[in-house]
């Protein structure tokens, strides 16, 4: 690419992130167990905050001993597709929300406003992660979302959980069912083609959770299912084996069991009123919290690394001063540019802000990797203990924040 068309380019992006009038302002809510991130209004922001809190509360109470770490999760409440679509490129269509776990990041992001069902869906595939590292079969990773999904939980304490949702339940009476052989057999919605069949997917997920969870003796056998599809057995040979049903059979028993008297639970829990401080970030904000989701991805495939790259950069040098865009930059020159820009970002953003938790992690990751690189013993002695030093450094800024979890396993891992 020639020089002058890699200036136009560069133009043209910080002409992009050039308002033309009143950028909205993003704002950070804290709670106990969530940071929620969004640029709508303060109300609705405290409000999406306080129901995730009532509805960790329910889940917490009905699963006793689920919680094994307090680590909050970091929720990130978007105006639209598009704006989803720049912290998760390449969702099919019909998608509003999406939690991703991995090494690198934990996080939840969805379209505010679009149904508060994706956000209690969402964190249901958070707490199934967080309860323990036995695999479930994608339909119950899906069915269990859904199935609580239609969660109520009051100030009061009073829940209610297991309607379905009406969208669901219409698609299950009207539109034409899935294969069961193919909904037992898919590892997610993904493995299934078009937005209809996805839809219908959910749909049948939940119908199967929901007579599952009907009857105590089913639910024993899907112990024993589960065991056996993670031993490497085929999903609908098992199902047959330990159900005592064809993939047909139990498409009629779905069937009929939706057609009847759908039950729900009820529970009383203590009144709940969580504490939540809520700031308002920097316009920074505004052309970098999303991309910087992005440019954490695990899959490589979703990340045009270059573009984020640029587009990094130039919010960048549009805000020299500020933390965010500098520890931004820093991860995609990390990433897909240079280590030494990488370093000189971070050290920038640190000088502004030492407790910045991101900012350390990036640190101890350029430490940990000069480390194993290094062939003279006390340089590799004197970079892992400078990894070390700062990723104590993050667990002293904020023990609750996944990302510096991650580096000290990473730290652990390491072959220096």
């Amino acid at each position: 690419m020639s020089s002058t068309i890699h200036r136009l380019l560069l133009a043209l992006l910080l002409f992009a992130l050039t308002p033309t009038s009143a950028l909205a302002e993003w704002r950070r809510a804290e709670s106990e167990h969530f940071v929620v991130y969004s640029d709508g209004s303060e109300r609705s922001l405290r409000e999406y905050t306080a129901k995730l809190e009532r509805f960790d509360a329910l889940l917490s109470s009905h699963f006793g001993g689920a919680r094994t770490e307090a680590r909050r999760l970091p929720v990130y409440l978007v105006g639209d597709g598009r704006a989803l679509r720049v912290a998760v490129p390449g969702l099919p269509p019909g998608i509003a929300g999406y939690y991703s776990s991995s090494d690198t990041d934990v996080f939840a992001v969805l379209v505010r406003g679009e149904s508060d069902d994706i956000l209690l869906h969402e964190y249901s595939h958070h707490v199934m992660a967080r309860a323990g590292d036995v695999p479930y079969p994608g339909w119950f990773r899906e069915g269990f979302a859904e199935y609580f999904a239609t969660a109520t939980v009051t100030e009061r304490g009073e829940a209610s959980f297991g309607l379905p949702g009406a969208g669901r339940l219409q698609a299950l009476q009207r539109n034409s069912w899935l294969p069961m052989d193919a909904v037992l057999r898919a590892t997610s919605p993904l493995d299934i083609a078009g937005e209809t069949g996805r839809s219908m997917y959910y749909a049948q997920s939940w119908a199967l959770t929901h007579w599952l969870l009907a009857d105590t003796a089913r639910i024993r056998n899907l112990s024993a299912y589960v065991s056996a599809v993670n031993g490497g057995r085929d999903p609908v040979e098992v199902w047959q084996e330990v159900f005592a049903m064809t993939p047909d059979q139990l498409s009629a028993a779905l069937r009929s069991h939706v057609r009847g008297r759908l039950s729900y639970a009820k529970l009383d829990m203590p009144p709940i009123s969580p504490t939540i401080t809520v700031a308002t970030l920097s316009p920074a904000a505004e052309a970098v919290l999303l991309p910087m989701v992005n440019a954490r991805s695990w899959n490589p495939e979703a990340v045009d690394g270059p573009a984020l790259l640029a587009t990094l950069r130039a919010a960048a040098v549009r805000f020299p001063d500020d933390p965010m865009a500098q520890v931004a930059v820093a991860r995609a020159e990390m990433r897909w540019g240079d280590a030494a820009a990488a370093e000189t970002a971070l050290t920038r953003a640190l000088d502004r802000q030492p407790d910045n938790v991101e900012g350390v992690v990036l640190m101890a990751d350029l430490a940990m990797e000069r480390a194993a690189e290094a062939t003279d013993e006390a340089e590799r002695v004197r970079q892992r203990d400078l990894a070390r030093d700062f990723i104590d450094r993050g667990l002293a800024a904020d023990a609750t924040d996944y990302m510096v979890h991650a580096a000290e396993g990473r730290f652990r891992r390491y072959r220096y």
